[in-house]
């Protein structure tokens, strides 16, 4: 319940678990002298805690390892294998399935198109009966997250503005998923899922104060995280930079806003620019939007002046919300991932001039601006990271034995 900051003894019991659970993901392989060291509790609490996690199968030992000083430590991880989560991503014109453990390790992933013509129902019901699919193949997955496009009302279960896809608009997500399946669900937007997949499996500098997360896609929209707490806001919807106006006399968007920031980056407008630029219909008229991105991209890889216009002028907007969120939430990461990140190469050096122009030195020399990694598609990599971080602050709740 929001607004209660006490803790009982269970609680803070249940934090400390939580803390030596998390050391263990972001490092893999410890000893108990290690985490004590990080934690701050005493060797006999993390003998106590640890026993309990193997108890619960949650943590296992694997035998010597070197420590400081060059002492022998017994090595401890997790069983990431023995608790997995389902990741679910719903984007305007296909959803995706995937199966990951707590580790990020993928082990299977369905894709599915739909489009503007198909029943809203028909499509919850096919990501149902995959999900049920999934749950019934992989005997240890624990719980089941959701990215669904913003922004997100998280306390009613709808999306209250979807440009390009009003259909996903008609669907109560907590009330079509919340109680399907025999696991706890937990659904976020799509950005707030993509920063929690770059805290917990992205490969930068650990551990960041202050991680933001820029999705660059169909849509465009952020998420926050500040020491290790996703930033919601009142209705779930914070960081909502991809409906900021960044011309007040620019075209109306969806939401009702004059020339927000999504008109002028997103996949939908760097293929608008394309393609006024002249270039060729068979690259800007492609189905699906990722390929048709991809190929602008590759044209300009090869020298088309065309290409390399439409990608720099779509590289100046994307830092104009590198800008905004930087002067608004000083992170001192910045990752950009998506659709448009399959550009970083040509993009980032634009990206990172326009910073450098528009930000005080103070702030623009402190932030690490880079495009995610991630192999498996951010979003859905967040999906599987709302369920993980979950599972990471609640271990014993999600305990398989």
């Amino acid at each position: 319940m929001r607004g209660i900051i006490g803790r009982n003894n269970s609680d803070l019991t249940e934090m400390n678990r939580s803390a030596v659970v998390k050391i263990l993901q972001q490092r893999e392989v410890c000893s108990r002298a290690d985490i004590a060291k990080e934690t701050g509790l005493t060797q006999a609490a993390i003998t106590k805690i640890v026993a309990e996690l193997m108890r619960k199968d949650i943590v296992t030992e694997i035998g010597l390892m070197k420590g400081s000083g060059n002492r022998r430590s017994i090595g401890l991880k997790l069983n990431a294998d023995k608790h997995q989560v389902i990741g679910v991503k719903i984007s305007r014109h296909m959803f995706a399935v995937g199966v990951f453990d707590i580790s990020g390790k993928i082990y299977d992933k369905v894709e599915t198109e739909y489009s503007f013509e198909d029943n809203c129902q028909s499509v919850v019901l096919a990501i149902k009966e995959q999900v049920h699919d999934m749950v019934e193949k992989y005997q240890n997955v624990v719980a089941i997250g959701f990215a669904v496009p913003g922004p997100y009302i998280r306390e009613e279960g709808y999306i209250a503005v979807v440009t390009q896809m009003p259909i996903l608009h008609d669907i109560n997500f907590i009330r079509e998923f919340e109680n399907e399946f025999d696991r706890p669900v937990f659904i976020e937007h799509d950005a707030n899922a993509g920063a929690l997949a770059e805290w917990w499996f992205g490969n930068h500098i650990k551990p960041s104060r202050t991680l933001a997360y820029m999705l660059v896609g169909e849509g465009v929209g952020s998420g926050v995280i500040e020491g290790g707490e996703l930033l919601w806001g009142a209705e779930g919807s914070a960081s909502e930079i991809g409906h900021v106006s960044i011309d007040v006399d620019g075209p109306r968007c969806e939401c009702g806003n004059y020339g927000c920031l999504e008109l002028y980056c997103s996949s939908k407008a760097l293929i608008e620019r394309a393609a006024k630029q002249g270039l060729a219909e068979t690259i800007t008229r492609r189905v699906k939007s990722s390929d048709a991105c991809d190929e602008v991209f590759q044209a300009a890889r090869q020298g088309d002046r065309k290409a390399m216009k439409a990608v720099e002028e779509t590289a100046k907007y994307i830092a104009y919300g590198c800008v905004t969120l930087i002067n608004t939430y000083n992170p001192d990461t910045i990752v950009i991932g998506d659709i448009l990140a399959q550009g970083g190469d040509l993009m980032m050096p634009i990206i990172k001039g326009v910073i450098k122009e528009r930000i005080i030195p103070e702030l623009s020399s402190k932030v690490l601006v880079k495009i995610s990694d991630l192999e498996v598609d951010s979003t859905l990599y967040g999906a599987a990271a709302i369920a993980t971080d979950k599972v990471l602050e609640l271990p014993s709740a999600f305990a398989t034995v």
